[in-house]
């Protein structure tokens, strides 16, 4: 018993023991296990801090969504690209993206939906439009472990600089392709890589065919040598650039000139990577080119040299004579009345025989000479190198050649001419003087009776340098304002004592040369492009006067005043016109235009205009010396005319010559006809006044009732009229 006792005793305390040792086992797995735990707890710790640092620093943005598109979470990155400055959690995402990107997201959404595979969509933030910012969203879904509603994980990118890039080079890759102009892009060493559409159109040749060949090949002609690609490569690799004109090859053989431009790319280490070519096929810029300065330099209708050819062909001449002590020659030549011509068979007609002399004239000359048009019915002629009696036989021959018959569209036309001949160094030392001096002979021919030659005389050189001194002292006087207005008064020829009307005549004293007419400075002013001028200051002058008249209560009847068809010719006549009466508050009714016949036979639209301009403001027009001139009745028919002036060569017979009394019968026939007033100018004695009186004319002036009075004597007559 003892012993078996003992026996418990000593298994129990060894049971005891051993438990005592699986507990102190167990106390240190637990204790280790704790200690695992803790490890594992900051391990895990660490990685979500490391995580949650990663998240919110990488520099793409990172976003979780729930199924509707609700931000649950989203790192700095995320907030940045979407919304600087503001937490996007608990906002929905769509609240960010620009309207036309809102239906792209919804069906990224729904692609993500029944999609397990990972989508992407590009999407453009909402913001300011001048400056739209592009994201690439990628998404993939995950079901959320508490609930099993789906979530989506999202990755932000900004694509705004790649899209802008991307769309940079899909416009230039369609600007290659559809460039008008061909371009090529070749190596380092000009072989050709690539050529585009408008190569193959311009050449004809396909991108196959030309494919590794030198653009040097495919340029070079007959119109370049080696040496000049030397140079242009030579540019190029110095400059890395080039630009030029060359000439060019088609497939099929022919020669085309093109405009050039070289560039050399070179890559980030400044090595040559490529050599892009653009060139154009400018064979129709060429032509316009050349059709423009044919043009400019040659008249339409004749194809004759114009005055701008014909004055660089003349200084040519006048240089060549003057190296080689030789003489040149100016001829000018005029059509005798061809304005007849115009105005009873029309302008196409004259136009045709225009074309017919202009083709004799250079038919009759040797081809060193020079057959130019420099306006209307007016030719000339530059003799090169000449022997001056030779040219003289040979002016002569044209001018008798052209006295004769031409037939123009099945008519017989009978013309003549009229030149004049001016020699260097004889006549003039420069092609100005020449110009002046042919011309004052030619007029010098019609003045003689048409149909002739006259060659410059020392006398007409004379008279040049006269008329030039006075053109000066014209200028002066325009600027001194030393011209003024008289006023030549108009009476009814019923009533010679009744005022009806006067005429403003342009008057100038010259403080050294005295009293100079009209009929002296008025070509002088048409030829020199003062005329204009001078209308306009009849215009200011007449136009104060009659205001003045006005202001101090008088009321001067009509005034009529001349207008040179150069005026009307600018088409601002009218409008100056209306702007002075304006300014000093003169009436329509007391003013009339007075044109010559020259003027009505333009048949200019802007005549016309400003002649209906004039009427349409009340202004009452003249034809002014009716009957030397070459007006039709069509004209007296298509103009709102109200008066005719009878001139003064035709009342000088009326009592005892029969012409000038069959003029004026007809003339007077003809204004009743068509119901316009009659004026006779240049009445001076009774039997005149007699004769006009028993015609029934309406008005007279001249010296048998008044002389032409001064501003202080016609106011006057107006204050005891």
């Amino acid at each position: 018993m003892t012993s078996v006792a003992s026996y418990n005793e000593t298994y129990t305390q060894s049971l005891v023991s051993e438990l005592e040792l699986h507990q102190e086992e167990l106390r240190i797995q637990n204790e280790e296990l704790k200690q695992a735990l803790d490890r594992v707890e900051i391990a895990r710790e660490i990685a979500q801090s490391r995580y949650r640092d990663l998240f919110e620093h990488a520099p793409m943005g990172y976003l979780l969504l729930d199924a509707k598109g609700g931000i649950h979470e989203a790192n700095r990155a995320a907030s940045s690209l979407l919304a600087p400055g503001t937490d996007l959690v608990g906002h929905d995402l769509s609240a960010f993206v620009a309207a036309e990107s809102q239906d792209a997201l919804h069906l990224h959404r729904r692609a993500l939906a029944v999609e397990e595979t990972p989508q992407a969509v590009d999407l453009a933030l909402a913001g300011d439009e001048s400056a739209l910012r592009m994201v690439r969203m990628e998404s993939v879904a995950e079901p959320a472990e508490e609930s099993g509603a789906a979530r989506f994980r999202c990755a932000l990118m900004d694509v705004t600089e790649r899209r802008r890039v991307e769309d940079q080079l899909r416009i230039a890759a369609r600007v290659y392709k559809d460039a008008g102009d061909a371009i090529v892009v070749m190596d380092p060493a000009g072989r050709i890589q690539s050529v585009n559409r408008a190569y193959t159109r311009i050449t004809g040749d396909i991108e196959n065919d030309v494919l590794g060949k030198s653009l040097n090949s495919l340029v070079k002609t007959d119109h370049h040598g080696q040496v000049t690609y030397m140079e242009i490569w030579e540019t190029l690799n110095k400059r890395g650039f080039w630009q030029g004109e060359i000439w060019g090859r088609r497939k099929s053989g022919e020669v085309f000139p093109a405009w050039l431009t070289l560039n050399r790319l070179d890559n980030d280490r400044g090595k040559p990577r490529n050599i892009v070519a653009v060139f154009s096929d400018i064979s129709k810029i060429k032509d316009s080119q050349r059709k423009i300065e044919y043009l400019a330099s040659h008249d339409v209708l004749t194809g004759l040299p114009n005055r701008s050819l014909f004055q660089d062909r003349a200084q040519q001449a006048l240089a060549q004579a003057r190296r080689s002590g030789s003489h040149m020659a100016l001829m000018f030549l005029d059509l005798d009345h061809f304005k007849d011509i115009n105005d009873a068979l029309g302008h196409e007609m004259g136009d045709a025989l225009l074309v017919q002399v202009a083709a004799k004239l250079r038919e009759w000359v040797r081809d060193v000479d020079t057959v130019a048009r420099i306006g209307g019915d007016e030719f000339t002629v530059v003799f090169t190198d000449c022997d001056a009696q030779k040219t003289g036989l040979i002016a002569e021959h044209l001018v008798d050649s052209l006295a004769g018959t031409f037939e123009v569209r099945g008519r017989h036309l009978s013309i003549s001419a009229s030149a004049g001949l001016a020699f260097y160094p004889g006549d003039g030392d420069d092609v100005d003087t020449l110009c002046q001096a042919a011309d004052m002979a030619m007029y010098r021919a019609k003045e003689s009776g048409r149909n002739r030659l006259r060659l410059y005389e020392l006398g007409l050189h004379e008279r040049i340098l006269q008329d030039r001194a006075l053109e000066e002292a014209l200028r002066r006087a325009l600027t001194r304002q030393e011209l003024r207005l008289m006023y030549q008064p108009q009476f009814d020829a019923r009533d010679p004592e009744r005022l009806v009307g006067a005429e403003a005549l342009l008057r100038w004293e010259d403080p050294e040369k005295g009293t100079i007419s009209p009929v002296r400075f008025i070509p002088i002013a048409e030829r020199s492009g003062l005329i204009t001028e001078l209308g306009q200051r009849v215009v200011a002058l007449l136009c104060e006067q009659v205001g003045a008249w006005r202001a101090a209560g008088l009321v001067p009847p009509p005034i009529s005043f001349n207008v040179s068809p150069t005026d009307f010719r600018g088409g601002q006549f009218a409008s100056e016109l209306f702007e002075a009466m304006a300014r000093h508050g003169v009436m329509a009714d007391q003013l009339q235009v007075e044109v010559t016949e020259s003027a009505l036979t333009e048949h200019s639209d802007i005549v016309n205009q400003e002649i209906h301009r004039l009427h349409t403001k009340g202004i009452a027009l003249a034809i002014d010396d009716f009957g030397t001139g070459y007006s039709s009745l069509a004209n007296l028919k298509r103009l709102p005319l109200a008066e005719l002036k009878i001139d003064k060569s035709f009342v000088d017979g009326l009592g005892d010559n029969e012409y000038d009394e069959a003029i004026g019968r007809a003339s007077l026939a003809m204004a009743q006809a068509f119901g316009l007033r009659v004026v006779a100018e240049g009445v001076e004695s009774q039997a005149q006044l007699a004769w006009l009186q028993a015609h029934a004319c309406d008005r007279i002036q001249g010296r048998l009732l008044s002389c032409p009075l001064e501003a202080s004597a016609f106011e006057a007559m107006l204050l005891t009229s």
